[in-house]
This record gives C-alpha cells, structure tokens and sequence, in this order.
C-alpha cells in the first residue's frame, strides 16, 4: 500500500491506497497520526484495523522532509543535452520547505521570471537514521520512493556570476518550486529497478527516460551524502532528471495555465498547474 496525507473534511488524514482504492485507520489511539509515524512503525501497519474512504480530492504533502536533496547533471541524456561533462563524484544542491508542493498544487510563476521549466524526477525517502552509510547497505535505508519536479529559475539559477558559477539558490527555491507526490511508495511494495520517469506538459510527453540512464545510483547518492551529513527519516533524495528539459531543446517552458504530469512506473503520477503570483498582481 501507498501512503498519503489528504484532507477529509477541513483536516488532514493519514491515509493508505491501494489500486486506486482508499483506506484510513479505524482507531485514532493506536493508529499513526502522520507519514512520518507510519515511516517508523510501518512494520506494524499490516496489523492495524483500516476502512475504505472515498478518494480525496484534496491532498497535502506526502512528506514533509527535513531535508530535500537533489543531484544535478545525474543522467547521461540530461549530461549531454546540456553539454556537460560527466561528474567524477554526485553535486547537490538543497531545496527549502517554502518550496514543497503537494499532489494537485499549482506552482507559483514568480514576477519577472521568463523561463520557468520542469525536470521530472524520482524521489527516495530515507527510512532510518545514518552516517558513513556503506554502498552495499544503503538500500537498508531507503522507506520508500515518491515522485517529484524540480522546477527551476533559469533565468536565476543559469544566470552565474564568475567565478562563483550557478545559482543554485534562488535558481532552484522559489516558492512551490517542489511539488511532490501523490504518495510514499514503501520499497517492498515497489516493483524495481529500472524504471522509467515521463514527463507531460498540457498532456505532451517532453521527457521520457529510464533510471538505467543514472551516471551515479541511489545506492551511490546515499553514500555520497552520508560522509558528511547524518540522514534521518522522512529526508528526500532525488535521482536527478533525463533529458528533455527546454532550457536545452526547443520545447516551451512553462506558463501560467499550463497542467503538468510526471509518471513513474511503479509509483504513480504527480500532477501540479502553474498560476500567476497572486503577490505579483496586487492581491
């Protein structure tokens, strides 16, 4: 079973699903309140007492991660779309929690922005804590896989200032530049490896790639990252995105109306809209 937060009512709700059909726990003292609670005790959840519900029309975030990272130039297409060469070790940059977007959520085109673009990605939510995690014991650490889109700034993030390079910051952390969702696979519920993450604009596929295409693996990410940084529960890790970006092809970048899906084989899909910022319209 998947798990998700949604609303039910005017509050939000742990809720499980399962080919397409929706359940919550049926007792409140014993069942968990949130994803992070389900995260820790997930070996219990099989015992614990569930009842179908009607599927939300509102969710909330599946995760709300204490930190989000994120790999760039980490499959091969999207390393030669951008005529980069490929890296000798993974280079992160982080995300911020102003930037998380739930499942149905609309993007916020920040004023003045010209080229607003997507990366599909696949999301690896960490289960436990640990540092100096060794590649071969890495998959110990991984709950669960979600879905996410990168959204970018170009005109922040590719601007640079020599010899400083990127901004990663403001080109990566506007507000909702993270949707993420609609759920938390669990990994013994995911099918495996490989898979593949296709990307939708206005229902045309501008992205469409398989994790084979990774230059470093999950395993690897993981391990990269725990040499300096202890992981926690509920962190998030990206794969990076395939080609197909339009920073770097003739496709469109994305505007205000614009409904984007990301699919993952295994998973699910992701779907978020793009709106003007009320901010930048005098509301």
């Amino acid at each position: 079973m998947n798990i998700l937060t949604a609303f039910a009512g005017d509050r939000e709700k742990l809720m499980l699903e399962k080919k397409g059909r929706f359940y919550a726990f049926v007792d409140r003292n014993e069942s968990p309140m949130n994803s992070m609670e389900a995260i820790l005790n997930w070996d219990r959840i099989g015992n614990m007492d569930i009842a179908e519900m009607k599927k939300p029309s509102q969710y909330s975030l599946p995760i709300k991660p204490e930190k989000a990272f994120l790999p760039a130039v980490n499959f091969r297409s999207h390393s030669t779309e951008t005529s980069m060469p490929d890296l000798k070790e993974p280079y992160f940059f982080c995300k911020f929690s102003n930037a998380y977007l739930p499942h149905k959520g609309s993007v916020v085109y920040p004023r003045g922005v010209q080229r607003l673009d997507y990366e599909g990605e696949m999301g690896i939510i960490i289960g436990k804590r640990g540092k100096y995690i060794e590649e071969s014991k890495a998959e110990e650490y991984v709950f669960g896989y979600t879905i996410v889109d990168d959204i970018s700034l170009r005109d922040y993030q590719n601007a640079g200032q020599p010899p400083y390079g990127k901004d990663w910051v403001l080109g990566k952390n506007a507000d909702t530049a993270l949707p993420m969702g609609p759920w938390i696979t669990p990994r013994d519920e995911f099918p495996g490896f490989p898979t593949t993450i296709e990307t939708k604009v206005n229902g045309v596929v501008v992205q469409h790639g398989s994790t084979e295409d990774m230059i470093f693996s999950i395993p690897k990410l993981i391990s990269r990252l725990s040499m300096v940084t202890t992981l926690a529960p509920g962190d998030l890790i990206t794969t990076g995105t395939p080609a197909g970006v339009a920073e770097y092809t003739t496709k469109k970048y994305l505007n205000p109306g614009d409904e984007v899906e990301i699919s993952i084989e295994g998973i699910g899909t992701l779907k978020h809209g793009v709106v003007e910022d009320p901010a930048g319209t005098g509301a």
